[in-house]
């Protein structure tokens, strides 16, 4: 990261965010400024864009490989560069955006976010989170620059599996409960952080009480305000958070278990939100808020969130798989002590077992 770019600036978020279905329909419209627009997509997320637009723009299009390694990201930046393209088009969900952005700051170009899944705040922030070869967290990078243009169209959004927005629903919520314990813990909050810490307590309000609603709107094929509203939710105001409130806001407890589970091969294959979910469950049991755990269980169980070590398929009698995920959890470079100060791997294992019995 470069020395002119500090963790906690204020990075409100891309130029122009723009929220409307069917607005990614006829993109060319938003294109006009540049010379040699290209695409960056990946084989689903195209499925899903042509078979929804109705006038698919005739730019190059590049495909990445799902991994959202820096490796990929520095291949597609030398291919991209031969076209002499003076913007990206990034046409995907999350590790499909961290590659573009990558990709972006490579080149020094415009970038264009159009997410096809409500997952994540990707397509929103100006961060690349980024794995290796292997599928497990590596880093997350900050950006020089935010994205020139979000277009949000819930109806391409709501053509996506139904698990996605569930994993969005997941992600999203953990804004309030990672970033709450570290800002009550300073005595030195600016007003931006306070900024950043009332958007993340209107995260939670609008999640409790809507995402039943969304998630009923989605399965009857309606885009309605309760699916619109979760999908700002997820990919507009979630960027808020980190963006106010800078390394408070970002990551603590609940992403800290998510990136150490991704050390399980077994864990692969369940949505980024869901294991983001079930961290949120480890770290308020850590906090000593079992009660506060506890009481969201209704709600997970609702939506389909997992509090449960089965749900994101870790055996409960896999000692060793759990004790490596306790293990990283707070390793070098983790955040679960800004959630739980001193918080070691063992305080991590009693947790996870804790949470086990609040089934």
């Amino acid at each position: 990261m470069s020395s002119l770019i500090r963790e906690n600036d204020v990075r409100s978020g891309p130029d122009r965010y723009i929220s409307e279905p069917g607005i990614t329909a006829d993109i060319g419209r938003f294109l006009s400024d540049y010379r040699h627009p290209v695409i960056v997509t990946g084989t689903h997320s195209w499925q899903a864009f042509t078979g929804y637009a109705t006038n698919v723009p005739d730019y190059p299009v590049f495909r990445y490989d799902g991994s959202a390694t820096k490796r990929n990201a520095k291949e597609l930046a030398g291919a991209i560069s031969e076209e002499q393209a003076d913007a990206i088009v990034a046409i995907g969900a999350g590790k499909l955006s961290d590659t573009a952005k990558n990709i972006a700051e490579l080149l020094n170009i415009d970038l264009i976010m159009v997410p096809t899944l409500a997952a994540t705040c990707a397509a929103y922030s100006p961060l690349s989170v980024n794995y290796d070869e292997e599928h497990r967290y590596e880093s997350a990078l900050l950006h020089h620059r935010n994205s020139n243009l979000v277009l949000v169209d819930a109806a391409l959004i709501s053509t996506g599996p139904r698990r996605y927005l569930i994993g969005g629903i997941g992600d999203t919520l953990a804004k309030w409960y990672e970033s709450r314990p570290v800002f009550e813990r300073s005595d030195d909050l600016s007003t931006f952080d306070e900024l950043s810490l009332r958007s993340a307590r209107l995260i939670r309000e609008i999640l409790l009480s809507e995402s039943e609603d969304a998630l009923r709107s989605l399965d009857a094929g309606k885009v309605d305000t309760h699916l619109r509203r979760v999908v700002d939710a997820i990919i507009g105001l979630s960027g808020t958070v980190g963006g106010f409130g800078g390394t408070k806001a970002r990551a603590s407890g609940a992403h800290s278990v998510h990136d150490a589970l991704t050390v399980l091969p077994a864990t692969s294959g369940v949505v980024h939100g869901l294991k983001v979910a079930y961290g949120i469950m480890v770290q308020l049991v850590a906090e000593g808020k079992t009660d506060e755990a506890r009481d969201l269980i209704p709600f997970y169980e609702r939506v389909g969130l997992p509090h449960s070590l089965t749900f994101i398929n870790v055996n409960p009698q896999d000692t060793q798989g759990i004790h490596d995920v306790a293990k990283h959890a707070v390793g070098a470079g983790a955040a679960f002590d800004q959630a739980v100060p001193g918080i070691t791997a063992e305080d991590v294992v009693r947790a996870i077992r804790r949470v086990e019995e609040l089934q």
